[in-house]
């Protein structure tokens, strides 16, 4: 470890030119695109065109997003202990960027034989999945890493960090809101085939992440100065990351909160379609579609709101309220499941809605406050390492989440062979209600339970600064 008395100079200025913000915030579109286009055509054209089974097509989603996140801390530790006259992180970004670029319509170009039915171990299709898949998740996080590493290093102000961070958000919202029209696009009538509908519109999608990649590229500076720090051994530096008490409190109350509503949603289409909706699919898909739209914009409603909160108090209780919001949502969501009042649903989501993104906002700018005490330990800047075990700590609970949401449904009592013949009847939407909204209100108040041991401060946040400065060079 280095001797804190020989730190190196805080990165960054207090106050971050709008440009720069813009040209970073630039970074959270292409971001979206990256992660969210396999999501959002995978399954339906693997299966639909390439004719997959649905459990090789799942298996091979799945398999890249835990390759992705074993490679996390890797290209962290890598990022952090690079140096080059262009600085840390934006070589790994340029790279990353064209990986993707190049690999994202190679997805949808799957040799069509007729082993598409065969054992995963000779089914061609599924084992080119498998391996661009790994590719292009190798690729997103020679990306997605070193840029929120970035991002963490462009000012060590407290709030202005949390201003930082909300144009990654403002700007990369409208990369989720479009990808839900992706699949809606590929399987337009104009193209010959859905493969080839997904090749075109990807081919779309690389443009425009080849055009919001590089923006921060070469729109962003770096503080050179920190590369004069002495490199960190991969392992060694996990361990520093890992016994950083502000930083394992803030990792336990985030994956606490994707596995808990992450887990317990893959139940509620079923019941809003088979309970709500009385199995009218058409229905379903309407209010999907109105719900997604009224997220959007309350997404960046709810992005003023905590943002606001948390410069005048403090960050931690901005999440706190953040998560207090989706709490109370989530529990009058028990009443607003029922077929005789669908649209109370909205209200409950709108509440929802006001708090989530919020804390989305509050996990990255507390982040790169625990950077700061983690620099005072340790005399090093961390921020890809830090980064990239925050994105481990999503991909990870995703996977989770697969067991666990269906483990729920069929302990409910739910089966699609019974329900296809007769409805869902009240015992089990019962039994379902109670999963999901149980499941999600527990964790979310676990987490609130959580986050009041989180010990960074406005105060210690400060202090933690003025050291940092008084540091000699």
């Amino acid at each position: 470890m280095s001797d804190p008395s020989h730190l190196p100079p805080v990165p960054g200025r207090e106050h971050v030119p709008l440009r720069t913000k813009v040209m970073w915030g630039f970074g959270g579109l292409a971001d979206n695109f990256m992660f969210n286009t396999l999501a959002a055509l995978g399954t339906l054209v693997y299966v639909n065109h390439f004719k997959l089974s649905p459990v090789l097509a799942g298996l091979a989603l799945g398999l890249p997003r835990i390759f992705d996140a074993i490679t996390d801390p890797i290209i962290g530790n890598m990022s952090d202990n690079s140096k080059s006259r262009f600085g840390r992180r934006r070589p790994f970004m340029f790279f990353g960027v064209l990986g993707c670029v190049v690999l994202l319509p190679l997805l949808w170009t799957l040799p069509m034989t007729e082993t598409a039915s065969n054992p995963w171990y000779s089914n061609v299709p599924f084992l080119y999945i498998v391996v661009m898949g790994s590719l292009l998740a190798l690729a997103y996080t020679f990306f997605v890493v070193p840029y929120t590493a970035l991002g963490f290093e462009l000012t060590p102000d407290y709030d202005e960090r949390t201003r930082v961070v909300r144009w990654r958000m403002y700007i990369g919202l409208f990369g989720s809101l479009a990808a839900g029209w992706l699949f809606r696009l590929a399987a337009d009538e104009y193209w010959p085939s859905l493969g080839v509908g997904a090749f075109w519109v990807t081919v779309g999608v690389a443009a425009i992440v080849l055009i919001s990649g590089m923006i921060p590229v070469f729109g962003c500076k770096e503080e050179l100065v920190i590369e004069e720090q002495e490199p960190i051994k991969f392992f060694e530096a996990v361990r520093y990351t890992l016994t950083n008490r502000p930083f394992v409190i803030l990792f336990i109350a985030y994956v606490t909160i994707i596995v808990a509503l992450f887990s317990a949603q893959s139940i509620a289409p079923l019941l809003m379609q088979h309970y709500v909706f009385g199995g009218d699919a058409i229905r379903l898909g309407n209010f999907q579609g109105a719900l997604m739209t009224m997220g959007m914009v309350l997404s960046y409603v709810s992005i003023l709101l905590i943002g606001w909160i948390s410069m005048r108090t403090s960050k931690r209780t901005a999440m706190v309220a953040g998560l207090a919001l989706a709490f109370v949502g989530t529990g009058l969501g028990f009443f607003a499941l029922d077929p005789r009042w669908p649209w109370l649903l909205f209200v409950t989501a709108f509440i929802s809605f006001l708090g989530l993104q919020g804390c989305w906002l509050m996990v990255d700018s507390m982040t790169a406050d625990v950077c700061d005490d983690d620099e005072l330990r340790s005399g090093r800047r961390r921020e890809g390492m830090f980064s990239a075990v925050k994105g481990f700590a999503l991909k990870a609970a995703q996977g989770l989440t697969f067991g666990v949401g269906g483990y729920m449904a069929t302990a409910a009592g739910y089966d699609p062979q019974i329900v296809d013949r007769t409805g869902l009847d009240e015992a089990t939407a019962w039994k379902m209600k109670v999963a999901l909204v149980g499941f999600q209100c527990a964790g979310l108040l676990l987490a609130i339970a959580i986050m009041w041991l989180y010990p960074i401060t406005r105060q210690r946040a400060e202090e933690t600064q003025r050291r940092l400065r008084e540091a000699p060079d």
